[in-house]
């Protein structure tokens, strides 16, 4: 028979250590679902981890300006969109009134609406979005657009009048756009005089590393110079109604449907944006759902780097709990052996 002596016991309780060590780190697998507490524990895997953790955060700041374009482009979606349903109103207004326009009440039930056109215009362009003016161009903090119809209205007549057409005076349907083409800076061409921001640069969004998609618009935007160019020209000639037909009998006619198919023309214009703006949102969208599913896949290869597998971990913590008794029971039967048991 042999006889334990002091190597044996040292190496069973070595032994009884290391089970406690690797049950401890089954533990910690099993409260933390990690593989390990400490990087340097993956071994060879750490520089794979690495990137798809730089690769993942690099995307998820994509999918976040991605998601913020996405939010703005709806709102100015709906600005677009109310711009040309009232340009396509007050063109409905000027073939339905122009029958009845020698009434004076008409005549004021129409430049009524063409103010609530202009005050509407202005409403949809100062439209903001988490503290930010969407149509001010890199100027966000910028109301676009800080007048009123009112106001429009009287500096654009001031114009008029400045060019020798005070009202009372005959006037012709061309010297009426010519001021309102002045104010809008559509002839000659110049900063729009209504528009508040300095920044006419169309807004962009980084969406991929080496792709930038521009977005945005700006309320000077040639489009809306023509929609408004349309309601004031319907404003103003029908306030200016006798001092055209001072001009001659078919002036108000001229300038009437010239109204109309400058709204037109604003109108076609606006409804080009918006179906550009509607191709821009898809490629947001498209692009985004191709950044989550490659965040999903480095996720994933993320997981069976790091994530321990908890259900095999706890039959792992069982296994080693029964081998550590095991081993406490046989240490502690070796420390009690000596020679005196066998003689």
């Amino acid at each position: 028979m042999r006889v334990a002596n002091l190597a044996q016991s040292l190496l069973t309780r070595t032994q009884a250590l290391d089970t406690q060590f690797r049950l401890q780190t089954t533990e910690q697998q099993i409260s933390t679902g990690y593989k390990t507490s400490v990087f340097s524990g993956l071994g060879g895997e750490s520089k794979k981890l690495l990137d798809f953790d730089r690769a993942k955060s690099g995307l998820e700041t994509y999918m976040s300006t991605i998601q913020a374009a996405e939010r703005r482009s709806t709102i100015m979606d709906a600005a677009l969109t109310t711009i040309t349903t009232i340009a396509e109103e007050v063109r409905a207004d000027n073939f339905s009134t122009r029958a009845f326009i020698d009434d004076a009440s008409v005549r004021q039930n129409v430049m009524t609406g063409a103010e609530e056109a202009i005050n509407t215009t202005i409403s949809a362009l100062n439209a903001q979005f988490e503290g930010r003016y969407l149509f001010s161009g890199y100027e966000f903090d910028t109301k676009p657009i800080d007048i009123d119809a009112d106001t429009m209205i009287a500096d654009t007549n001031t114009i008029l009048a400045g060019a020798g057409f005070p009202p009372g005076t005959a006037v012709a349907a061309a010297d009426i756009e010519a001021a309102i083409d002045e104010y809008l800076g559509i002839n000659p061409v110049a900063a729009a005089g209504y528009y508040a921001s300095n920044s006419s640069d169309t807004v962009s969004a980084r969406i991929d590393e080496n792709q930038e998609l521009q977005y945005g618009l700006t309320a000077d935007d040639a489009a809306f110079r023509e929609v408004l160019k349309g309601f004031l020209m319907t404003s103003i000639s029908v306030e200016r109604y006798d001092d055209l037909n001072q001009t001659s009998a078919t002036e108000f006619e001229t300038a009437y449907t010239n109204a109309r198919v400058f709204t037109e023309t604003g109108f076609d214009e606006t409804n080009q944006h918006v179906g550009q703006l509607g191709i821009r949102r898809q490629k947001l969208e498209s692009t985004r759902i191709g950044h989550e599913n490659t965040i999903n896949i480095l996720e994933q290869g993320i997981s069976e780097i790091q994530d321990a597998d908890v259900y095999k971990a706890i039959t792992e913590f069982q296994r080693l709990q029964v081998q550590l008794q095991a081993s406490y029971t046989v240490t502690s039967q070796l420390s009690n052996l000596s020679l005196v048991n066998f003689i």
